[in-house]
């Protein structure tokens, strides 16, 4: 379970802060999703949640379930015309607004993104987010903030992120390295404490088709390293629809059987034809 705890780390520094704002890539493409999705139901014990896309690959739809909590929420939101994020409400499962946030621009001459800000309905800050380019108009660094908590990344020439570090009140808490392979896949990501000191590593392997195939995560901080190994399953468009991490042996380098191995499960329906909303399962 720890290596879990620090998977979902990894992945929050590296992906789920940047979803928080819209900015112009969609959210479809941000969440790694291929083709013309229009929604994806995750399944995993004890948990479910389901997101619909339009055609534009924007998030307009969230209901998430904790079947163990018997609690939930419902969010909706809403993009102005150049397709960032306008508003999000949420409600919980009865139907009441639990808040409502709401998101405004700013952009330079050349009509790049360089800041947002997100406030609550009664004019509370939420966060923040702001992007600095390089002297040829590239995106090299964002800043994602709010009241404790800070995330900022830096990219490479080809907009790939190479580096983030998480912050909270004002103290360095993780860094994260990002590798790629000489065909632009990521390879590896590395995870340093506040002393510099490595604390997780995940490798990435790709099939010919450069479909991800495996992930091994290893952890450090514990009395002895954990391995887990994350197999993945893919449907015809490209996308994965089942995920299995299980722990692996570190006497025989092999999957224990002592452990359960943890399923998530994504089921993905897609737009099909240019002017029906008829969904295909391929």
């Amino acid at each position: 379970m720890i290596a879990r705890l620090v998977s979902a780390i990894l992945v929050t520094i590296s992906v789920n802060s940047w979803n928080m704002v819209g900015f112009a890539e969609t959210t479809r493409v941000k969440d790694g999703l291929i083709g013309p999705v229009r929604s994806v139901t995750v399944k995993k014990s004890g948990y479910s949640a389901m997101e619909t896309y339009d055609r534009a690959g924007h998030l307009i739809d969230a209901v998430l379930d904790l079947s163990l909590a018997n609690t939930g929420t419902h969010s909706l939101f809403r993009y102005d015309r150049d397709g960032h994020l306008e508003e999000e409400l949420a409600l919980d499962p009865s139907g009441r607004l639990i808040f409502r946030k709401r998101s405004i621009y700013v952009r330079d001459i050349e009509g790049r993104n360089t800041a947002s800000v997100t406030v609550s309905d009664d004019g509370r800050f939420q966060n923040a987010e702001f992007s600095l380019y390089d002297q040829r108009g590239l995106l090299w660094e964002q800043l994602w903030v709010n009241s404790s908590t800070a995330y900022k990344s830096l990219f490479d020439v080809r907009g790939r992120r190479i580096y983030s570090a998480y912050y909270r009140k004002g103290a360095l808490l993780n860094e994260l390295r990002h590798r790629y392979d000489v065909l632009g896949r990521l390879h590896e990501l590395v995870s340093y404490d506040d002393h510099g000191i490595v604390t997780a590593r995940v490798t990435n392997d790709y099939d010919d088709a450069g479909k991800r195939t495996r992930s091994i995560t290893q952890t450090f901080g514990d009395r002895r390293p954990h391995t887990w190994v994350t197999t993945y399953e893919y449907d015809s468009v490209g996308n994965w629809i089942k995920e299995q991490t299980s722990e692996q042996s570190p006497s025989s380098q092999t999957i224990s059987s002592s452990t359960v191995p943890i399923v998530e499960e994504r089921i993905i329906q897609y737009y099909y034809g240019a002017d029906s909303d008829v969904v295909v399962l391929p």
